[in-house]
């Protein structure tokens, strides 16, 4: 947060005193953007997700641990702005599970990391795993790797953020004088935003 984030609250007051619904909306779209950032931790039953040691950030962030593939248990929304699948790689030809597949698949590339459990997770597993996913594959011991990870997800989480916000005002319905300051707002807090 710094000097963008104080011109985009200064615009939603601006804009509230000009129209109020649109302002209120703006502060709605502030809130959501500025919302602190999930890292969910998924597995299957019994994967070895609650051993991960999820590194400590300067920039705070909350984690949840999510089960998938539970028999009579719909599998839980996986919506986070960093996924984490811990998951066990079977021997050779070093496949991952189709549930675990399934989920890779429905993520974003940019959101997930992969990190492979159990004693058949080698160097040659990890290479084998990370050439058929669009995502990094890490052994369930590197916690340096695990952190740098994640710092780049929570990244780019926040650049999506910020053009979501962008998006956002700039599709706001508001009075004349209100959409010129959203404008004139965007044009300097959003300058590469398409029209």
């Amino acid at each position: 947060m710094g000097n963008s984030d104080d011109a985009w609250r200064e615009l939603a007051h601006r804009v509230e005193r000009l129209d109020a619904e649109a302002g209120r909306a703006l502060h709605v779209a502030l809130r959501t953007r500025d919302r602190p950032p999930t890292v969910q931790i998924v597995e299957r039953a019994g994967s070895g997700g609650r051993a991960l040691a999820v590194p400590e950030s300067p920039e705070e962030y909350a984690v949840e641990y999510l089960e998938t593939d539970v028999p009579g248990r719909a599998d839980p929304t996986v919506d986070g702005d960093v996924v984490i699948l811990v998951t066990a790689v079977r021997r050779p030809p070093h496949a991952i599970h189709p549930a675990d597949r399934a989920l890779i698949d429905r993520v974003e590339a940019g959101r997930m990391i992969v990190v492979l459990t159990g004693t058949d997770a080698d160097d040659a597993a990890i290479e084998a795993v990370a050439e058929r996913l669009r995502t990094p594959v890490l052994p369930f011991s590197d916690t340096d790797a695990l952190a740098g990870a994640i710092a780049a997800r929570l990244h780019r989480a926040r650049r999506r953020r910020d053009d979501v916000l962008a998006a956002t005002v700039a599709g706001l319905a508001a009075t004349p004088p209100a959409r010129d300051a959203i404008e004139d707002a965007l044009d300097v807090l959003a300058p590469g935003r398409a029209p």
